[in-house]
């Protein structure tokens, strides 16, 4: 977002400089405008004020926007690493106010889901194996099931 900031910034001072050029040309051409630009130029020190409060509204309201969008993706971010690293139970918790609210419900809603199915996984699992039901199958269906989810917890 800093950089959409610093983009806008450049773009308005090419624009204005392509302004001061302007200005010099039509005054070059037509002299008796001269009083008109030392009017011009004597009223520079509120111009320039104006632009550094124009540049840190810009600045702190990019800041605010960017925190907003990057601080949830950030969160996400951080969740999918520890469920990956087999913390299943784990969810994504915003704050009010911030993007993606929706994602986020999406999100846990699907990890409850993921959470559930390996639950009755490892019930129906525990029941074969107390019943003594194809123990070489089920041993080896788990087997594929840890290479593909190595270390997750419930």
């Amino acid at each position: 977002m800093f950089i959409i900031s610093f983009t806008s910034l450049v773009a308005f001072m090419l624009v204005a400089l392509d302004v001061i050029w302007n200005i010099y040309k039509v005054v070059e051409e037509h002299p008796g405008m001269i009083p008109m630009l030392d009017e011009i130029f004597s009223n520079m020190p509120l111009m320039a004020f104006k632009l550094v409060i124009y540049i840190l509204i810009v600045v702190i309201a990019s800041a605010v926007i960017s925190h907003k969008i990057a601080g949830p993706v950030y969160k996400f971010e951080k969740s999918c690493e520890k469920i990956s690293q087999g913390d299943i139970a784990h969810r994504v918790y915003l704050r009010k106010g911030d993007s993606l609210i929706e994602l986020q419900e999406a999100f846990n809603n699907m990890m409850e889901k993921i959470q559930s199915v390996i639950k009755v996984n490892e019930d129906l699992k525990k029941y074969l194996l107390e019943k003594n039901i194809e123990k070489e199958k089920i041993e080896e269906t788990d087997k594929k099931i840890k290479e593909i989810m190595p270390e997750f917890k419930l």
